[in-house]
């Protein structure tokens, strides 16, 4: 019956020194979040505390982001494209390795969205023109801020969602 104990309590001490638990404690913005319009992409940043210390993915996406376009016949003549909300969804992701004491300060950018087929864009000729954004409006979306549960699991959850716009 001791021995059992005795196993018992050495089992729990080894899991309980040995595993590596990290707790967000209450995550909030210490500063920001920022987000500017750099016309093709969206950047934000800001900075993070209450974190606990595994690893951070920061995501900054804008679905419902659109684009004006302009199109472009065999000749090189450019024209408007006649479609004025073409779909521009876009996001962007950056990975923090190891924050330091739960506090955490990063630069996100989108990537920008690919061009549009000539047919969505409106182009008159979509078999002959080519298209290509010339703006996005992004409109509101999320930065989604996860942390790993155990640090080394690659298993993230997320401790923080903001909504941003950007008008």
């Amino acid at each position: 019956m001791r021995q059992t104990r005795i196993a018992t309590f050495l089992i729990v001490s080894l899991v309980y020194f040995t595993t590596s638990v990290v707790f967000a404690d209450n995550p909030h913005y210490r500063r920001g979040p920022t987000v500017v319009d750099n016309g093709f992409t969206a950047t934000a940043t800001g900075s993070v505390t209450g974190l606990g210390n595994g690893d951070v993915i920061v995501t900054l996406n804008f679905p419902n982001a659109t684009g004006t376009t302009v199109c472009t016949n065999q000749g090189g003549t450019e024209a408007p494209g006649q479609n004025p909300a073409t779909p521009a969804a876009t996001s962007g992701t950056v990975f923090v390795n190891n924050p330091k004491n739960g506090n955490l300060s990063f630069t996100v950018t989108t990537d920008p969205p690919a061009n549009p087929s000539a047919a969505a864009a409106g182009c008159p000729n979509a078999r002959n023109w080519t298209a290509r954004f010339d703006n996005i409006t992004f409109g509101c979306g999320t930065i989604v801020i996860q942390q790993e549960t155990f640090q080394g699991s690659g298993d993230f959850e997320v401790v923080l969602t903001t909504n941003v716009c950007i008008p």
